[in-house]
C-alpha cells in the first residue's frame, strides 16, 4: 500500500512536471508569435496616428500637405491632445533650424522645444496619470520668417491610449498684426542683446494673454515686418496684411484659409508701425487702404467687433518724430472708424495704447510690457464683446 502510494505520488509529479513544461513551451510560443517579424523581416512597431486625427485639437491656422503633414506658419498655433500609458512620440519637422515651441503637460509651466531643421522626435512623459490622462499642449513660439514648422502625427507604443482632450473655449479672438503681435523678442531682458529666435514667444504676447484672461481661443494672423500698405523697408510688393490675411501660410498664395471655420467674437488689428517707418504715408491714402482692408475683414467675419489698435512703439513726447507718427496714425484710425460708420458698420472702435519702451537695444515690447498692453485692451474687448 505504501509502495502504491509512492508510485502514485511519483506519477502526479511527472504529470505536474509535464504540464509545467508544456506551459513554458506554450508561453514561449506565444512570445515568439508576438515577436515574429512581419513580411520583410520587420518587427511590428508603434502605431502611427496621422496629424488630422479628430483626437487632435488645433487652435490657429494650419495647412495640410498630404495625409501625414500639417504645416504651421503663423505664431501661436497650438495643438492639444490627451493620452495615458507609455509615452507617445511627437513627430515634428521644420524648414529651418530656428523653429521653437512651448510644451506644457497638465498645465505645468512650459518647457522649450527646439525643432531642428528636418525631422525630429520628442518623447513625452510616461507613468501614472490622473483619470483624464496627460493633457499636452504644443504651442509655436516663432513666426513664419523663422521657419515653417510641421506636425507629422504621433507614434503610440503598445499600451498608449489617446483620449478625448478638454474642449477648446467657445469664445474666440483674432489678432492681425506685425512682429509686436507675434511676440517677437519678447523674452529679452535689459540689457540683453541676444538676437536668438528663442527670444520670440508668441504665447506671452498681448493677444494670447487676453485669450488666457478671458477664456478665449486666439488666432494670431501676424507677420513680422509687414504692414497694411508696405513693410518696414517700404516695400509694397510683398505679402502685407491684405495679402496674408486670406492665407493659412502667410507666404504661400495657394494656401487658402477657410474663414468660416473660425468666426471670432472680436478682431484686434495692430497695423501701422511698419507703414510709418521712414517717410510717413499720406493720410487720406492710408485711410482708404485701411478701409478697403476692413471691408474684406468684415466680409469674412460679419458679426465680429473690429478693434483698431494704436502702436505701442510710437512715443508720446510732444515735438518728436515719434509723437508725429502717433498723432498721424490716430488721425487715420479715427478717419477709418468714421468711414465705417458712414457705411453702416457701427461695431468698429479705436483702442488707445500707451508707449511701451522695449529695451535699450530694441524697441519691441518685452513680456511685462505686453502685459501692460493686454491690460489696456482688456476693458475695450469686454465692452465690445459683452464678456
Amino acid at each position: 500500500m505504501e509502495l502504491g502510494q509512492a508510485r502514485l505520488g511519483t506519477h502526479f509529479q511527472v504529470v505536474r512536471s509535464t504540464l509545467r513544461t508544456m506551459g513554458l513551451l506554450l508561453a514561449a510560443a506565444i512570445l515568439f508569435a508576438a515577436a515574429k517579424p512581419m513580411e520583410g523581416g520587420q518587427v511590428p512597431g508603434p502605431l502611427r496616428v496621422p496629424p488630422q486625427d479628430p483626437r487632435f485639437l488645433w487652435m490657429g491656422r494650419v495647412a495640410a500637405k498630404g495625409e501625414y503633414e500639417l504645416r504651421l506658419g503663423y505664431p501661436g498655433v497650438t495643438l492639444r491632445f490627451a493620452y495615458r500609458g507609455p509615452a507617445p512620440t511627437l513627430l515634428l519637422g521644420a524648414s529651418t533650424a530656428t523653429c521653437y515651441f512651448n510644451l506644457t503637460c497638465n498645465g505645468w509651466d512650459p518647457v522649450l522645444i527646439h525643432s531642428r531643421k528636418g525631422r525630429s522626435e520628442v518623447l513625452l512623459p510616461s507613468g501614472s496619470a490622473p483619470a483624464s490622462g496627460w493633457v499636452v499642449e504644443l504651442t509655436r513660439r516663432t513666426e513664419n520668417w523663422q521657419g515653417v514648422a510641421s506636425f507629422h502625427g504621433l507614434e503610440l507604443p503598445p499600451g498608449c491610449e489617446l483620449l478625448a482632450p478638454p474642449p477648446l473655449p467657445e469664445r474666440r479672438l483674432l489678432v492681425i498684426g506685425d512682429s509686436i503681435s507675434c511676440g517677437d523678442k519678447i523674452d529679452r531682458l535689459p540689457p540683453d542683446f541676444d538676437e536668438s529666435p528663442r527670444n520670440s514667444n508668441a504665447p506671452r504676447s498681448y493677444g494670447m494673454l487676453l485669450g488666457h484672461w478671458l477664456g478665449a481661443q486666439v488666432h494670431l494672423v501676424a507677420v513680422g515686418g509687414r504692414g497694411l500698405t508696405r513693410d518696414w523697408r517700404g516695400r509694397s510688393d510683398v505679402a502685407n496684411a491684405p495679402q496674408f490675411f486670406p492665407r493659412a501660410l502667410p507666404e504661400e498664395p495657394d494656401s487658402r484659409w477657410d474663414h468660416a471655420s473660425y468666426q471670432p467674437d472680436a478682431v484686434l488689428i495692430g497695423l501701422g508701425t511698419n507703414d510709418f517707418n521712414g517717410t510717413l504715408p499720406e493720410a487720406s491714402g492710408f485711410m482708404l487702404a485701411y478701409d478697403r482692408f476692413l471691408i474684406e475683414v468684415r466680409k469674412a467675419h460679419p458679426k465680429a467687433a473690429l478693434i483698431l489698435l494704436e502702436s505701442p512703439v510710437f512715443g508720446e513726447e510732444p515735438g518728436t518724430l515719434d509723437r508725429q507718427k502717433r498723432d498721424l496714425l490716430r488721425l487715420c484710425l479715427d478717419g477709418v472708424v468714421a468711414l465705417r460708420k458712414t457705411a453702416g458698420d457701427a461695431r468698429v472702435i479705436v483702442a488707445p495704447l500707451h508707449k511701451q519702451p522695449g529695451t535699450a537695444s530694441d524697441a519691441h515690447p518685452v513680456a511685462f510690457q505686453h502685459e501692460q498692453i493686454a491690460r489696456e485692451l482688456l476693458p475695450v474687448v469686454k465692452v465690445m464683446t459683452g464678456w
